[in-house]
């Protein structure tokens, strides 16, 4: 019922976005971003970073009319919607989203849009490599479950709704990657930035660390990896 398309231009640093809305709701559909994000307790302005939305049915366009700092709502119409919008990225913290010739990282809460009324549909998404040459042995870590293709290839994503979508950060690019096991759970770590790593003794480090907390917190009956992503700046 919903689906992302998500198309880097490092060089712009902006994440293009198409979004399609198979089921609208006949009310004009209202659209948003979120004003928090999980694990930061904070009220956040993300869209403030969309500087382009504009929609269309059938080829046609439609009206989409902003209420307030976070949220769109689109005029009715009988056929699906489409929805195409940019963000920026230049915001190189944890919280928001990031976008050069290096790599590109970004939280949910910034970059996808939340369809109001479905927010417990599932959510197709598509990752898409930048075009170019420099960008060819680009890859992708997330913990977005896989639809389809290769461990850290771009491609097909699935998420079982919106609360999950949010919640999987994406990193991507020419980053370093190891695997470990902690507590019988698969763990990976990627690391981006320039810098010298015994990958070896990091992941036993790790390893230790990741089985302390699992001890103390107890293991989650519904997650199956865990997924570190570094920035070394």
């Amino acid at each position: 019922n919903v689906r992302y398309t998500v198309t880097p231009r490092p060089t712009a640093h902006k994440f293009d976005v198409l979004l399609e809305i198979a089921s609208p709701s006949p009310d004009g559909q209202v659209l948003s971003l979120p004003a928090w994000i999980p694990g930061s307790y904070m009220i956040r302005d993300f869209a403030k970073h969309v500087v382009s939305l504009e929609a269309s049915s059938g080829g046609q366009p439609i009206r989409a009319t902003k209420r307030d700092k976070q949220t769109w709502e689109l005029e009715p119409t009988d056929g699906p919607i489409q929805v195409r919008y940019s963000v920026h990225a230049w915001d190189l913290s944890v919280r928001k989203a990031h976008l050069d010739a290096t790599h590109g990282y970004f939280n949910g809460t910034s970059v996808f849009l939340r369809v109001h009324g479905a927010d417990e549909s599932p959510c197709a998404v598509v990752l898409n490599k930048p075009d170019g040459e420099p960008y060819s042995d680009w890859r992708v870590a997330t913990t977005l479950p896989r639809a389809s293709g290769d461990a850290l290839a771009f491609g097909d994503f699935q998420a079982r709704d919106y609360d999950e979508l949010i919640d999987c950060p994406v990193e991507m690019g020419t980053f370093v990657h190891a695997e470990f096991e902690a507590g019988g759970i698969p763990h990976e770590v990627a690391i981006t930035g320039v810098f010298e790593v015994d990958l070896d003794r990091l992941c036993a480090d790790l390893k230790v660390i990741c089985e302390e907390q699992l001890k103390q917190m107890g293991t989650p009956s519904d997650l199956d990896r865990y997924l570190s992503q570094i920035m070394v700046v």
